[in-house]
């Protein structure tokens, strides 16, 4: 049904009898909720949008339709939405034929608000087309949070302006609502604001390019097509076993995939458990139990990051997935993948899940069945249209699985068929393999097993040594300073900002990467610490591809806190691997100090959440013999920092203990910083040296292709 239009004297503009407005934006913005405020519709606590929904009520007087869109990812840019809901987004224009009259961005104002997160904004927004601003307006939900505070002072004083720019790009319109509760004023409000953007666009609603919008149709309407020939060709090749005596009183299941794929969630699906315990999996955990007269054994495992290569990945988690194998005696009937439906699929992730899957060997695919997650964001969608939209590197995993997958909502714990069913596909999976289960390659196993036991030999040893060292040592025999000069140090990536915010207690380094030094400083148990913040260099990139601008900031850091940094904390990972070329590099760059710099180095780990109940010992035997070679020369000296718990003072106050020993073990606070800055001081002078080299080359080159020019243009001329 078309709008129809008149005059209306009380606003000087184009008077809508029924409005039509699509709502956007991303997850948890409340577009659920504005849309049930604006028809003054009483609901429960509302759903995740999964697909366009519309809805037609009546709002201050006039009729209204309100389509609710998926929201995508905060911090997702469009490339990292998967297929089907860019394709939802698309389709949303055409649930309002002939076209929105507003398209409302809808963004939560209590929420901080990122540079990233306006970017995804954008992309996503256009992927109606450039000429949707026109028709846009945005709409802060949330307003009561700003209690006394004005929209215009948060959203000045909020990531820099970026949420300014959005508005900007919308003509600067704007509205503010409290979606808790209606409030009529507000609603009339901002159909007001919505007729005054129309009359300024002439009368017209949003149009958007038909092509796109057909294109869009074609694309799902031919996936829709192949999917359906999928699902019967799956099920055909099911009815083939089944037939076939694949009943099992027992089953053993590894859950593998990517960190936050849900692997934990679904161990609770499987037993119909509430959401308990989903903190992050550091080691295996085994959990058994009766589910539908049958004995269920799941072995969660450590997810790795989704899209690094397995040399990444830290070798206390490749061993963890290894070992799940062993901890199910005699082996699992089956391996489940997890993977999650709300996020894109693509090659890096393809490359990532075979190189981890591939640590269990070629034959692991024979026993895997794909487990997509949050299933509930499908809705009407068939998983095969899913796979199908995807593109090829998922249809290629699936069918490196034998096109067995399987759906799971673990949001809906009372369904126990969609458990049931799952067990059923197991079965049926090891009646295809002749009842066969997963076994690892003898040799392979006994590898593991021994390199487990000798790891776990020494690292007792190491902490056993550790042990007699702390009771032998003279408590107290650390200096007490009243000020501290720290250097933090490291690759990029490794937390050093967010280390230097938990030392200090504060975010007054932010989290944006660092390009150049930072100092800031605060009062920490009575003494005035000094931190300096410096750029990372490339991991593993040898330090002659090191920018020249970086080596001058980083050598810079010893001359902004004289007479000199007391201790230099190096910054690593415990989450990820510590290979030779990681070594090479930190040895590099810690040497463009001199050799004295190792004297008053200390180790700072990261991410110390990831160890879970294992040592750092274990850790460190498990990453092997560049690791130790670092904390050798930084005479074993290390510390575990969890950025996540930056309120946690005990820390940090051991931090300082032990840089206070180790300058009580160099005799004195400024034992040798002359040697060092001097060898600092000649290494600058050096690289500034050929910056100035490299620069005249250039103006040389630029002055001979002046001369060329004008001896060229004066022959021309004569």
């Amino acid at each position: 049904m078309m709008a129809s239009f008149g005059s209306s004297p009380q606003f000087g503009v184009q008077f809508i009898s029924e409005f039509r407005i699509v709502l956007l934006g991303n997850k948890g913005a409340g577009k659920t909720s504005l849309a049930n405020m604006i028809l003054c519709r009483e609901t429960s606590s509302p759903k995740s949008t999964a697909q366009c929904t519309r809805i037609r009520g009546v709002a201050a007087g006039r009729l209204v339709t309100l389509v609710d869109s998926p929201g995508w990812w905060k911090n997702f840019l469009l490339h990292e939405t998967p297929e089907f809901q860019k394709q939802e987004l698309v389709l949303s224009v055409a649930y309002c034929q002939p076209g929105p009259h507003a398209v409302l961005l809808v963004i939560r104002v209590d929420a901080s608000y990122t540079d990233k997160n306006k970017r995804a904004a954008q992309q996503h927004m256009e992927l109606l087309g450039k000429d949707v601003w026109k028709h846009t307006v945005v709409v802060f939900t949330y307003g009561d949070r700003l209690q006394d505070q004005a929209v215009e002072q948060h959203v000045s004083s909020e990531g820099e302006t970026f949420l300014w720019w959005l508005v900007g790009k919308c003509g600067n319109r704007y509205h503010i609502l409290n979606i808790d509760r209606y409030n009529g004023t507000q609603v009339k409000e901002l159909l007001e604001m919505i007729e005054d953007m129309v009359a300024g666009n002439g009368g017209s609603w949003f149009k958007m390019d038909q092509k796109c919008l057909c294109d869009v149709k074609d694309i799902r309407r031919v996936a829709e097509e192949k999917a359906e020939k999928s699902r019967k060709m799956v099920q055909e090749h099911r009815n083939l076993h089944e037939g076939q005596d694949c009943s099992l009183s027992n089953i053993r299941i590894v859950l593998l995939g990517f960190r936050r794929s849900g692997k934990s969630s679904v161990r609770n699906n499987i037993f119909g458990r509430e959401n308990i315990n989903l903190k992050r999996t550091s080691q295996c955990v085994k959990t058994q139990s009766e589910v539908a007269g049958k004995v269920i054994t799941v072995l969660d495992t450590p997810g790795w990051w989704k899209t690094l290569e397995a040399r990444d990945t830290a070798e206390l988690d490749k061993q963890e997935i290894l070992r799940s194998t062993c901890l199910c005696p005699p082996g699992p009937h089956a391996l489940l993948l997890t993977l999650r439906l709300d996020m894109k699929f693509r090659n890096e992730e393809m490359k990532s899940l075979e190189e981890h899957v591939g640590l269990l060997g070629e034959q692991a695919w024979n026993h895997t069945i794909l487990l997509f997650t949050h299933g509930d964001l499908l809705c009407d969608l068939t998983v095969e249209q899913y796979i199908e939209g995807e593109g090829n590197d998922l249809k290629l995993l699936a069918a490196k699985c034998r096109n067995r997958y399987h759906v799971l909502n673990n949001k809906n714990l009372l369904d126990g068929g969609q458990v049931t069913e799952l067990f059923k596909k197991v079965e049926e999976m090891v009646a295809e393999n002749q009842g066969r289960y997963y076994e690892m390659h003898p040799r392979t196993l006994k590898e593991v097993r021994r390199k487990w036991r000798l790891m776990e030999k020494k690292s007792k040893m190491k902490v056993k040594a550790k042990h007699r060292r702390t009771i032998s040592s003279v408590k107290g025999a650390g200096q007490y300073l009243t000020e501290l000069s720290l250097v933090l140090l490291g690759y990029g990536e490794a937390g050093k900002t967010s280390a230097s915010n938990t030392i200090l207690g504060a975010t007054d380094f932010g989290i944006k990467r660092t390009s150049r030094c930072v100092k800031k400083k605060g009062y920490v148990e009575g003494r005035l610490l000094i931190v300096i913040d410096t750029p990372g260099w490339w991991k593993r990139l040898p330090i002659e591809e090191t920018p020249q601008f970086t080596k001058q900031e980083i050598l810079q850091s010893v001359f902004l806190t004289p007479p000199g940094p007391v201790s230099f904390l190096l910054v690593i990972r415990l989450d990820s691997s510590f290979q030779e070329e990681e070594k090479r590099a930190v040895k590099d760059h810690l040497n463009l100090f001199g050799d004295t710099v190792w004297d008053r180095t200390m180790v700072l780990f990261t991410c110390g959440d990831w160890l879970g109940d294992r040592s750092i010992e274990l850790y460190i035997e498990s990453e092997g013999e560049a690791l130790k070679w670092i904390l050798e020369q930084c005479g074993n000296r290390f510390h575990i920092l969890s950025n996540k718990h930056q309120r946690s003072s005990t820390q940090v106050s051991e931090l300082l203990t032990k840089i206070e020993e180790m300058l009580a073990e160099n005799k004195a606070c400024h034992s040798g910083m002359w040697d060092l800055k001097q060898k600092t001081e000649r290494n600058l002078e050096n690289i500034q040296s050929n910056e100035r080299g490299i620069q005249r080359q250039t103006d040389d080159v630029d002055s001979d292709d002046d001369d060329v020019f004008t001896t060229d243009v004066q022959y021309n001329i004569i």
